[in-house]
């Protein structure tokens, strides 16, 4: 028994978290929702979804918010259950959690590199309070990117972000969020190592793979969209893959965007691009979902699997809420969902 992990009451919660959140006549309510608002109070007649509305005026919520709410109910219910671990195993989890940080980071940057105000902004926060061992209140007293930087000394970041001006800010928002995923998946990686053997293969098994899709998702941006160099598209690249090592990965961002194709679907034997017209986010989110419902896990394995279910989740109820916004019919809103109703 791991005195550090309560593993059945664990699983027992997460079992039953599921059953609420992957619930298809909920999703098929969802769906059928005609408008954000009604959306909304189906969201909040769920037992797990409703969590995140608490002391939330529904006459306050439009899209841009409902979705903060939803990256919120992610952060809940992993700071939930954080409750069933202790000494490295928590700090662990608290390592995964961090990723709220880099969201909230992100957005301080956009809005100090537009010079746009930042009153009001924290309520767009979703990193957790709890656990963050960043002072957001000082953060939010910047007048500019360089006091920003210069306020994040001695953190993870920092060595990231410090040569970055607003011009680059300005330009390259999704490699800087890049840079903070570098810094974070160190960590993680360094936490996942203080394991039990069994937990430490687990978790490197599924991070890796996050790592390898994250990488996907960048490799391919940076090809279709970014002008920059294959240099500069491997600096950004996150190091740690379970498929795409350093030679593959260096392979792919030195290629073109055909032979990435190619290549990709040859690495990790699947065909992420088999129809053009399909958002590689979505493609990438339901390989990661058919993965867990393939390989069951009983060890710290169930909960990371857990928490990456959240991100997947919580895309496809974006997806959701644009598609009813901008009046999509439900079949069709239906393909652009990891998780198939």
């Amino acid at each position: 028994m791991n005195p550090n992990m309560a593993y059945y009451a664990l699983e027992t919660k997460i079992a039953t978290k599921k059953g609420r959140i992957l619930n298809k006549s909920t999703w098929e309510k969802f769906l059928d929702s005609p408008t954000v608002d009604a959306l909304i109070n189906h969201l909040k007649e769920n037992e797990e979804f409703g969590k995140a509305f608490k002391d939330i005026e529904i006459s306050n919520l439009d899209r841009n918010n409902l979705e903060t709410v939803l990256e919120k109910f992610k952060t809940l219910e992993v700071e939930n259950l954080l409750h069933y671990f202790s000494g490295p195993y928590k700090d662990f989890i608290k390592a995964v959690l961090v990723e709220g940080e880099i969201k909230d980071l992100s957005l301080i940057l956009r809005k100090l590199s537009r010079e746009e105000s930042l009153e009001g902004i924290e309520q767009r926060f979703v990193h957790s309070k709890i656990f963050t061992n960043l002072d957001f209140d000082d953060l939010l007293t910047s007048k500019n990117i360089d006091q920003f930087i210069q306020k994040l000394k001695g953190t993870l970041y920092y060595n990231s972000l410090r040569n970055l001006t607003k011009e680059i800010a300005i330009q390259r928002e999704f490699h800087i969020e890049m840079k903070m995923y570098v810094a974070l998946y160190k960590v993680i990686c360094e936490k996942a190592s203080k394991l039990k053997k069994e937990d430490m293969k687990a978790a490197i098994e599924i991070i890796g793979l996050n790592i390898d899709l994250l990488n996907i998702q960048w490799i391919y941006r940076a090809l279709k969209f970014y002008q920059i160099s294959p240099e500069e598209i491997f600096i950004y690249s996150l190091e740690g893959g379970r498929t795409l090592g350093y030679n593959r990965l260096r392979k792919l961002c030195y290629s073109t965007l055909d032979e990435f194709k190619k290549l990709t679907n040859d690495y990790l034997r699947y065909d992420f691009f088999k129809n053009a017209a399909d958002d590689i986010n979505v493609v990438i989110d339901s390989y990661m979902l058919n993965y867990f419902k393939k390989n069951n896990y009983n060890n710290i394995g169930t909960a990371l699997a857990f928490i990456y279910l959240l991100n997947i989740i919580v895309n496809d109820l974006t997806s959701v809420t644009e598609g009813i916004q901008y009046q999509v019919p439900k079949e069709k809103l239906k393909e652009y969902l990891a998780y198939k109703i």
